[in-house]
């Protein structure tokens, strides 16, 4: 009987100047190649990989390399949040919501990527300056408010010791107060971000059994884990990124294994929200090692 593939997430550190040999020379490709390891590659992966065109000093290796190796080695591309979100809540496939762009959207993806110019003048960076601006915005905007948060909260603590209670663990469906708090931010973000002719009935099928929603839930779920992060631990640096490393370990609802060289909040995050759950954390050299070993 063949053993199940091993299915990992990518940090976007791992196509690095620093440590994408150490992906090349590992025996990934075969073992993709073999059903052995299949990555899952998400929008948000695969946006903050581009991100390298606008380096100079990059575009060479993301166009040569990186965008090679990862075609080389894809299965099925996933679709972007708000997609999976409207399978899961609106058309009401919860679980059984196929997470995957379709084969032929997936195939025009990859020509795409294949076609970017190395000379710096992709259109499809210059045609979304604006979008990535807006989300560059976004992260500073969500980042003033983990400030402001923080501080509302250490001056409350210097006013009122003992007054405000620490809380520094993921939230629990089982905790009646943490489930009501969740059901709350999951109304503000269907009504904003889930686009349907009626958010209330699609909030309250969701409410009943927020579990049967597991990529959305994920998302509320991380979202106040990172509200929490900034307002508790007071002496760690709140990290731009942290929305887009949440986002990122979100699909590891459908893998095994993370691959990461960060030492901040995404460690943290992780060590917090995947590991109890049993997922396992490598960087890109124990990644190496491990696969290694499967050959």
């Amino acid at each position: 009987m063949s053993k199940p593939a091993l299915r990992v997430v990518f940090d976007t550190n791992v196509f690095s100047a620093t440590h994408f040999e150490t992906l090349e020379k590992s025996p990934m490709k075969a073992l993709c190649s073999a059903g052995r390891i299949q990555p899952v590659y998400g929008h948000v992966f695969i946006e903050e990989t581009l991100r390298a065109y606008g380096v100079a000093t990059a575009r060479k290796a993301l166009l040569e390399e990186w965008l090679p190796f990862i075609a080389e080695t894809a299965n099925r591309f996933c679709e972007d949040f708000v997609t999976i979100w409207h399978r899961e809540l609106v058309q009401g496939r919860g679980r059984r919501t196929n997470i995957f762009m379709s084969t032929n959207k997936q195939h025009r993806l990859l020509n795409a990527l294949r076609a970017i110019p190395p000379d710096g003048t992709w259109r499809g960076l210059v045609g979304t300056q604006l979008e990535r601006r807006d989300e560059d915005q976004k992260r500073a905007e969500q980042r003033k408010i983990s400030i402001e948060m923080r501080n509302e909260v250490v001056a409350l603590r210097k006013t009122k010791p003992g007054g405000v209670r620490r809380r520094d663990n993921v939230p629990r469906l089982s905790n009646s107060e943490a489930e009501q708090y969740i059901a709350e931010e999951g109304r503000a973000y269907i009504e904003a971000n889930v686009p349907c002719f009626n958010p209330r009935e699609v909030w309250r099928r969701w409410a009943r059994a927020k579990m049967d929603y597991p990529y959305f839930t994920t998302f509320v779920i991380n979202m106040i884990c990172m509200m929490d992060h900034a307002v508790n631990r007071t002496n760690e640096k709140i990290d731009l990124n942290a929305q887009a490393d949440l986002d990122l370990m979100t699909h590891l609802l459908r893998a095994n294994v993370l691959v990461s060289n960060e030492t901040g909040f995404l460690k943290h995050a992780f060590g917090q929200i995947w590991l109890p759950q049993g997922k396992v954390l490598f960087t890109s050299e124990q990644f190496a090692a491990h696969i290694s070993r499967m050959v």
